[in-house]
């Protein structure tokens, strides 16, 4: 693997997210100017509107920074027949913004509903017969643009545990995501789902996980936004999610998309320009570089 080339960034790892009563936002100056100083080239775009929408500012704010577009993630409603015509237009438009920037990854997330993560529908007959029709509608967007589409598995989305990466794996030919820090927050082995999915893996978000914390999320004692508030997701190395093992794995298989660090968390408020969620970012890189 070559950190230089595939190493990328996303604005969650500075409490950049679209989710409902989040938390503070820093500014897109900041995380960007960070990104940069932590030598990474490439970022994901964040939450719709977070940056511009418009391809060419986009283009140019990226630019001033020195930084590529790797992707997006877009959580879309996708188990609800009377959300697919709307779901399906935020795809394109998202699709284009990328498309026209070169980024390559469309990164799908499936979601109950915008917005929230704490809460999810169960992923029965009703719901898979219609991902047989969404998924590949989703998966035909991306391609038509020139872009690939990848699934998210995610707290508190369609896609959470190891019974619905099982299904998806299993009964579809899309590719796959790997989040490891949401696969541990599914109930699931990040380095067994990446060996399920070999060559299916086309990208890669890097988080560490508390699996105590993770538990309670499953166990039903807590919830999703109430723990990563708490601290859930660690610097690459201080948690549960085998990340110097499915680094050698991903390794092994040669795989060669990006590998983008994402440590969800969530600000109470601006932190110091001395500190705040770059310190962690960096942990996490100085971690990268004892494996690759």
């Amino acid at each position: 693997m070559d950190l230089s080339k595939q190493l990328a960034g996303a604005p969650i790892s500075w409490g950049v997210c679209e989710a409902n009563g989040w938390g503070y936002q820093l500014s897109p100056e900041r995380v960007l100017a960070e990104m940069r100083e932590c030598g990474i080239t490439a970022t994901e775009l964040g939450p719709d509107g977070y940056l511009p929408q418009d391809a060419k500012e986009l283009a140019s704010v990226l630019r001033s920074y020195d930084l590529s577009l790797c992707g997006a993630f877009v959580p879309i409603v996708l188990h609800k027949p009377d959300r697919l015509a709307a779901s399906y237009e935020r795809a394109k438009r998202q699709a284009a913004v990328l498309a026209e920037l070169s980024a390559e990854n469309f990164v799908l997330a499936t979601p109950a509903e915008d917005g929230d993560y704490d809460h999810r529908d169960p992923m029965d007959a009703n719901a898979k017969a219609v991902f047989a029709e969404s998924l590949p509608a989703i998966a035909e967007i991306a391609k038509s643009f020139g872009l690939q589409m990848v699934v998210h598995p995610h707290a508190g989305t369609m896609f959470e545990t190891p019974a619905d990466l099982e299904f998806l794996l299993g009964e579809t030919d899309v590719n796959l995501c790997l989040d490891t820090g949401h696969v541990v927050v599914g109930g699931g082995s990040p380095l067994e789902i990446a060996q399920k999915a070999g060559s299916r893996v086309k990208h890669v978000h890097l988080k560490d996980c508390d699996a105590t914390a993770a538990a309670r999320i499953q166990n039903k004692l807590s919830s999703y936004s109430v723990e990563v508030k708490a601290g859930m997701y660690k610097p690459l190395g201080q948690g549960d999610a085998q990340i110097g093992e499915v680094i050698r794995f991903l390794d092994s298989i040669n795989y060669s998309g990006k590998l983008v660090l994402e440590q969800d968390v969530m600000l109470g408020a601006e932190p110091s320009r001395e500190g705040g969620p770059v310190e962690a970012v960096r942990e996490s890189i100085n971690f990268l570089k004892t494996l690759v």
